[in-house]
């Protein structure tokens, strides 16, 4: 039996609504293709300049301004819209190499029952509360803290100034994505 013009018109249609939705949902990052998930996995490097402003300060002047270097790694796992792992350690120190030490941003909590996903574009924001050592051992706990993943190349990690005595002066840490993996 022969399909009818108006039928076949219907089904072509059709599939290409199909084919253009499941384009749609899709992102390319990097050569690797990204799909809306929970379930995802990502690490990288953390290097960030944090910048010795006061709180009152109006102006700053670049060239005499104290710079402290950030250099380290990161890394966030999600299974099923949780977290399952999220650690960052970091070498910090001004440049002049004096005072030198290293953070550990550790054990992330979620605030609220929001499943974390991993949007089509390789970005995710989370929010929660962290612990940060200095040196491996405690300094500050239950820090409100956002870690923000943009189109799956860089990442920035927002410690609440309150949270740490004002030590990283209300900026965030940046850093990048070295991988970034889907688990379907």
């Amino acid at each position: 039996m022969l399909a009818r013009p108006l039928d076949m018109k219907v089904k072509t249609v059709a599939l290409l609504s199909m084919f253009l939705g499941c384009i749609g949902s899709l992102y390319l990052v990097s050569d690797k293709v990204f799909g809306a998930n929970d379930s995802f996995s990502a690490n990288g490097e953390i290097s960030s300049l944090i910048f010795g402003i006061s709180q009152s300060a109006n102006t700053v002047n670049m060239s005499t301004v104290e710079k402290f270097i950030l250099s380290g790694y990161w890394k966030l796992v999600t299974d099923k819209g949780k977290i399952s792992n999220f650690t960052s350690e970091f070498y910090t120190g001004p440049v002049n190499g004096a005072d030198n030490h290293t953070h550990q941003v550790t054990n992330l909590r979620v605030e609220d029952n929001r499943p974390i996903r991993l949007s089509a574009d390789g970005s995710t924001q989370i929010s929660g509360l962290t612990d940060v050592k200095t040196n491996g051992k405690s300094a500050w706990n239950d820090v409100p803290t956002t870690i923000s993943i943009s189109k799956g190349r860089t990442i920035s990690i927002q410690l609440a100034d309150n949270g740490t005595q004002r030590h990283f002066m209300g900026q965030s840490i940046y850093g990048i994505v070295n991988d970034l993996k889907t688990q379907q």
